[in-house]
């Protein structure tokens, strides 16, 4: 099975956040490690992008490691403009479109995202969208 991360679940499971109880994608990421190759991410450089301001440098190069571990960085301008334009119509933001349409290129199963926009549109996608935490469920479930 092929996931796509959001930017903010990487942001949530290698950034430090103070909380009471660890985000779901603190519990997901080290799942997705365990269980490769049975589970299998991919990632765009505009999601790598969007992650970089957002971490300490220890913190990123933590989560370039882990990248570098399970996949390879695919380039945003191998994704079919038309496909960008499609996901754009649909209402959403360019950088959502561009991560929508990089999942229906790449053929993932899942996306796993927090973003309320994505969430809310999961009909209208070719490919599945959960939060980390259901996707959590899912994976225990079906080992």
């Amino acid at each position: 099975m092929q996931f796509v991360l959001d930017t903010n679940e990487y942001i949530f499971a290698f950034g430090y956040i103070k909380e009471a109880s660890p985000h779901p994608s603190k519990r997901l990421i080290p799942l997705i490690l365990e269980l490769f190759p049975l589970y299998e991410l991919r990632i765009s450089r505009l999601i790598v992008e969007e992650v970089r301001p957002h971490l300490a440098l220890e913190d990123f190069a933590k989560f370039i490691r882990f990248v570098n571990d399970l996949t390879i960085i695919d380039e945003d301008m191998l994704i079919p403009f038309e496909l960008g334009a499609k996901y754009e119509n649909k209402g959403l933001k360019s950088s959502d479109a561009l991560i929508a349409a990089y999942c229906e290129w790449t053929d993932v199963d899942i996306l796993v995202t927090e973003n309320r926009h994505f969430l809310r549109r999961q009909p209208d996608f070719p490919f599945k969208v959960l939060s980390s935490e259901k996707c959590l469920k899912l994976i225990k479930t079906s080992r």
